[in-house]
């Protein structure tokens, strides 16, 4: 459950054809079952991990911490061919938060920072920073001087 002030909305698919081509020409992503070569092509400073089991609600709080700590106050989080939505770290966004939209007459579910079963991607707002998730090679790229070093340092933690 969220709880205080929030921004976290579900992006229109207009916003979400813009993110989609603007990660699709900047970082060459590749969706697809093959388990070699590049799926993704982020510039900058990154660090792949391999996790084989999706993180703890604890783990999950570290990482949006470790967000917090950034002072990252809107990011995005992209749902290969599902919902996409912008949020802030400072939220508290529980581990599978979902609720009904009234509006579309649907659940809408917010995705966790583990891909389990489809691509996530979490990228803050100046495209400098983030967490990728591949859903079939349990790998996760970390993008971004300080958050790379945020994730080493909770690697035990995290299971890394």
């Amino acid at each position: 459950m969220c709880e205080g002030e929030y921004i976290l909305r579900v992006i229109s698919k207009d916003e979400a054809i813009i993110l989609w081509d603007k990660l699709n020409s900047e970082f060459k992503f590749k969706p697809g079952t093959d388990i070699t070569g590049e799926w993704i092509i982020i510039p900058g400073d990154t660090k792949k991990y391999h996790k084989a089991t999706p993180w703890s609600e604890e783990q999950e709080k570290i990482i949006n911490s470790i967000l917090r700590e950034l002072g990252l106050e809107k990011m995005y989080a992209l749902d290969w061919n599902h919902d996409c939505f912008e949020f802030s770290p400072m939220e508290d966004i529980s581990m599978n938060y979902n609720y009904y939209d009234l509006d579309r007459q649907c659940q809408v579910y917010f995705p966790t920072y583990y891909p389990d079963g489809d691509y996530y991607f979490f990228i803050d707002s100046t495209w400098n920073c983030g967490i990728f998730g591949h859903p079939w090679r349990n790998e996760i790229i970390v993008t971004g001087k300080e958050l790379i070093k945020r994730f080493e340092k909770n690697k035990g933690r995290l299971g890394l």
